[in-house]
């Protein structure tokens, strides 16, 4: 199923490389190989080109986690737009990453945010492998 998407995200590419969207596919396609670098390196050419654009810091976040880089991910994520306050995924991700350092605190005060803004995220928190010492607030 991967070959027919990338088959159809380069001919959309071919006249649309440069669009927000376009990129976002293809980091997702790149995310689910497990292409930890290349899937870094196209999240930080998303975000030269939409520094606005919250998609970027979060991909990238990842990237550099599954990269065992989390201090930097945590970084990349704290100089996103303030957009990403919104953004239930930000703050689960940011929990998990605040896990993973050791800041248990900071990552249940981040982990109870993403949960009141979607609900639906402690069904994936009790299944994440990050958050297997914070058990108490899922």
């Amino acid at each position: 199923m991967y070959e027919d998407a990338w088959r159809e995200l380069r001919e959309v590419e071919l006249d649309f490389s440069r669009q927000p969207s376009v990129m976002q596919m293809k980091i997702l396609l790149t995310l689910k190989e497990e292409r930890w670098e290349d899937a870094l390196t196209l999240s930080e050419q998303l975000r030269s080109l939409s520094p606005e654009g919250g998609a970027s810091f979060i991909h990238g976040a990842f990237c550099l986690h599954e990269l065992d880089r989390t201090l930097e991910a945590v970084e990349l994520l704290l100089d996103g737009p303030d957009s990403l306050q919104d953004e239930p995924i930000f703050h689960y991700n940011l929990g998990c990453y605040k896990a993973a350092i050791g800041a248990l605190e900071d990552a249940r005060k981040c982990l109870r945010r993403s949960f009141n803004l979607d609900e639906r995220l402690v069904d994936v928190a009790r299944k994440d492998p990050d958050l297997k010492l914070l058990q108490d607030i899922l």
